[in-house]
């Protein structure tokens, strides 16, 4: 409960209007989806907000995390606020809407970077900055993201990862709001010296600021960043209409884009391999024919997967993915289309060129660019989830890719999850010549029937049991709240511990809610999770002490 003297302090910093107690308006904050992987199927949330607060400005940001510190409230800030990283982690805690600071506020053209307010999202930025001859990264969460939370404080790759790399390595200066209500601008930002560089000069905080997965709203707010922009070698405003896979596009004629599949996982990696020692095209990612299949033609996989012979038909095709080459001139798309060639070529696999059937690769086209495509994922069971995908060399994400495939094909065949073929596994090559790269695994299901919710919570549990028994490294099904730091932190170099002294120099009252970064009282969270979702919890915990006494 609020009392109502913080409330009048708050409305007179912010304005009466961007504040609001509210039941109603409270609950729409209380709704969040991806519950399921916090036990709670049905998307509400445990806790409340005792209000929203709507700051303009980084001014006014400040303001409210100083209420909040004086007054004994946790607060956790959000942008566009999709998914379970958004939830409250205990009560008396004031939820943060950023989204009147919307704003592009720069694009240096001959730098290649923007700054950008936490809820300019991806597609308004990539229009703009497609005018200018260049684009943005967008992460496989869709155009309506955000570019700045996933830079600041999540993780996130795209299908145009191969050019245009990953959010946490995109963030350039940013400026944060400490949980004490001070101002730190890190990177040349803190020297008075432009946007343009996140590491210096002097030490770099951007480790301690993100490291992997980013604080997830555990550490402060952060209110503007500067972003890396790309070369986008195509139309300033490209002629699309439609939406999703209706879309219609005018395809530049040195633009074009291929589904390649090769006769099993070695040589699918070493075209992977070969593509980023090539240097070309533009977007090489891994969307798996059961991911297609369940995007768009859900009733059919659904029928298909019923039939031994056409099951096996698809899954001839699991070692594929998309590649789109977006070439300036003819002769430069010429030369990137020979070298396709001859990797296919050399690693047995097949090349179809979409260009022959026109409508679709329109369709596809826009799809991967603008990253369009995402909410088509919800068509065949109503959600999903994702595990596995730590960033390694390439030959690592594809045995996850099979690890994961192992796995669920225990779930799907027996019918506890929706059959999306086993492998659905996502992602691909990041920065070119890098040679780096994602894989994660997919897995649908109706969160309306139990017994599936039941299987994804013991799926995502057995990955991430996989994960730790084999050491194949942090990856997404890490986001999974501050339970999986102390679950798998001993046994990945005591990174929880690390986190729990950033935390404790950062935000020493603990203010800013920890519930998705680490928690400062491990103890008490352990039980509190024991109790709140003991299914997940006590599988964790088994596989903890099941490498703990095999290590000894």
């Amino acid at each position: 409960m609020m009392k109502d003297e913080v409330y009048r302090e708050l409305q007179e910093a912010l304005g009466p209007e961007n504040v609001s107690r509210e039941p109603a308006v409270l609950d729409g904050y209380t709704w969040q989806p991806f519950t399921d992987i916090l036990g709670l199927p049905d998307s509400w949330c445990r806790y409340r907000p005792v209000a929203v607060v709507l700051p303009g400005s980084t001014g006014e940001v400040q303001e409210v995390v100083r209420i909040c510190g004086r007054n004994g409230l946790q607060f956790k800030a959000m942008s566009t606020g999709w998914g379970a990283w958004n939830a409250l982690g205990g009560e008396n805690t004031v939820q943060i809407d950023l989204k009147r600071m919307n704003r592009i506020l720069e694009i240096d053209e001959k730098n290649m970077y923007a700054v950008v307010e936490p809820l300019a999202i991806c597609s308004q930025l990539q229009a703009e900055a497609m005018k200018r001859g260049l684009n943005c990264h967008i992460i496989g969460a869709g155009c309506g993201s955000s570019p700045l939370a996933s830079a600041t404080s999540l993780c996130g790759y795209g299908w145009s990862g191969l050019t245009t790399s990953y959010s946490a390595r995109n963030v350039l200066g940013v400026e944060w709001v400490l949980p004490d209500g001070e101002v730190l601008r890190i990177g040349t930002l803190g020297q008075d010296a432009g946007w343009f560089n996140g590491d210096g000069p002097g030490p770099s905080l951007r480790g301690a600021m993100r490291g992997f997965m980013g604080a997830c709203g555990g550490l402060g707010v952060f209110t503007r960043c500067a972003i890396k922009l790309f070369p986008w070698p195509g139309p300033e405003e490209p002629q699309v209409d439609g939406l999703l896979i209706d879309v219609t596009a005018d395809v530049p004629d040195t633009h074009a884009m291929f589904l390649i599949a090769f006769p099993d996982l070695k040589r699918w990696a070493d075209a992977a391999y070969h593509i980023a020692d090539a240097e070309i095209g533009y977007i090489m990612c891994k969307n798996s024919i059961g991911a297609m299949a369940a995007t768009m033609i859900p009733r059919g996989l659904k029928r298909l997967t019923r039939f031994p012979v056409f099951k096996e038909m698809l899954k001839a095709l699991r070692f594929q993915f998309q590649f789109m080459i977006c070439a300036r001139t003819p002769r430069e798309f010429a030369y990137q289309k020979a070298v396709l060639e001859e990797i296919v070529e050399e690693c047995e696999g097949i090349c179809i060129d979409l260009r022959k059937l026109p409508e679709m690769h329109g369709a596809f086209w826009w799809g991967f660019v603008r990253a369009a495509m995402p909410p088509l994922i919800f068509r065949m069971g109503g959600t999903f989830g994702t595990s596995y995908g730590a960033l390694e060399g390439f030959d690592h994400p594809a045995y996850q890719s099979q690890e994961g495939a192992r796995l669920k094909a225990l779930f799907t065949e027996a019918g506890r999850l929706m059959d999306d073929l086993a492998d659905n596994s996502w992602g691909g090559i990041y920065e070119g010549s890098t040679g780096f790269g994602h894989q994660e695994e997919l897995y649908i299901y109706d969160p309306r029937d139990p017994e599936q919710l039941e299987a994804a919570e013991d799926y995502l549990a057995s990955t991430l049991t996989d994960t730790a028994l084999k050491k194949l490294g942090p990856g997404l099904g890490f986001a999974g709240g501050a339970i999986v730091a102390e679950i798998f932190g001993p046994l990945i170099g005591d990174y929880h511990e690390w986190l729990r002294r950033i935390k404790a120099a950062f935000d020493p009252d603990n203010v800013s809610d920890p519930a998705f970064y680490v928690s400062p009282d491990p103890e008490k969270l352990i039980m509190q999770e024991v109790e709140l979702r003991p299914r997940m919890a006590l599988n964790l915990l088994a596989a903890g002490q099941d490498e703990k006494g095999g290590s000894e």
